[in-house]
């Protein structure tokens, strides 16, 4: 269920783990939010649920692509390819601006000392976004 902050519906999403794939299922009132939230899904789902607190600066990371889909997957992969080279895990996601052919973000991370769960590339395939009722919706199939 969706919380309320003020007067507004708040991001929200959900796991779905099962072997060998791992599903998230990303709400949200508007784009932005929803490249957000599932940014901080993938972070979680990176360090098995359990995210450490942002250390160190902001990072602009931007991406382009040619619809709201192939972008969720350049965004998302763009994420692991930090996450997998530094061990660097998105937590905290800001400042999100976000058209249908590019995202540009600040994202803080945490360094793990353990390796991030190892889970693949997004790919174009496997991701979905629509709206419903007034809501946008992604559905994000990963490779565990």
């Amino acid at each position: 269920m969706a919380t309320v902050v003020g007067n507004r519906l708040r991001a929200w999403h959900e796991v779905l783990d099962h072997t060998p794939e791992l599903e998230l299922w990303v709400h949200a009132p508007a784009w932005p939010e929803l490249v957000a939230e599932a940014g901080r899904a993938l972070g979680e789902q990176l360090v098995h649920g359990v995210l450490g607190r942002a250390a160190g600066g902001w990072r602009s990371v931007t991406v382009r692509s040619a619809d709201r889909a192939s972008l969720l997957t350049a965004w998302l992969n763009e994420l692991l390819f930090h996450a997998e080279a530094e061990w660097w895990i998105p937590v905290e996601i800001g400042d999100v601006q976000a058209s249908d052919t590019e995202i540009r973000a600040r994202v803080r991370g945490a360094v793990v000392t353990e390796a991030p769960a190892p889970v693949r590339a997004a790919k174009r395939s496997a991701i979905r976004v629509r709206e419903i009722a007034g809501w946008l919706e992604a559905h994000v199939r990963l490779e565990a």
